[in-house]
């Protein structure tokens, strides 16, 4: 879906006004079978996906660089594209927990590590502060089960 959408934006980019806008792709319908993102790097796309090596979020952004890179002619893996672009999904329980760390201990936090300190109603809400600042330091890459363990 999100492959045909960015084949149906690019349409309606290349001549609005034209009727014949309905063939913009060197004169084909606008359909996916048309776009030039193989199914070898849409597949191993898939494959990031499936094993976790990225979030969904992660690999639309992927595609829409694919996407992007077949209209200049240079054509790079989605795992060089990920890389390059540091989209990775944080997941090493060490590195989720300096991250942790960093953010907890951060002296613009103290005043909510204090009211955590002392329980009661609202610590629910310090948790889910907590993760969003963490989230929000590692760029939204980290993996939010294993960061919340690692909170």
């Amino acid at each position: 879906n999100d492959l045909f959408a960015l084949v149906k934006k690019n349409a309606a980019v290349a001549d609005v006004d034209d009727e014949s806008s309905l063939l913009p792709l060197n004169n084909n319908p606008i359909s996916v079978e048309y776009s030039t993102v193989d199914g070898k790097r849409l597949g191993a796309l898939v494959a990031m996906v499936a094993d976790g090596t990225l979030t969904t979020s992660m690999a639309r952004k992927v595609l829409a660089v694919m996407f992007e890179q077949e209209q200049r002619d240079s054509l790079l893996l989605p795992a060089d594209i990920a890389k390059a672009n540091g989209w990775r999904v944080i997941s090493d329980p060490n590195e989720l927990v300096e991250l942790c760390n960093g953010v907890v201990h951060d002296p613009k936090n103290a005043s909510q590590l204090e009211q955590y300190k002392l329980g009661g109603k609202k610590v629910w809400k310090i948790e889910k502060f907590y993760a969003g600042k963490v989230m929000a330091a590692s760029k939204g890459n980290a993996d939010p089960e294993r960061m919340k363990e690692a909170l």
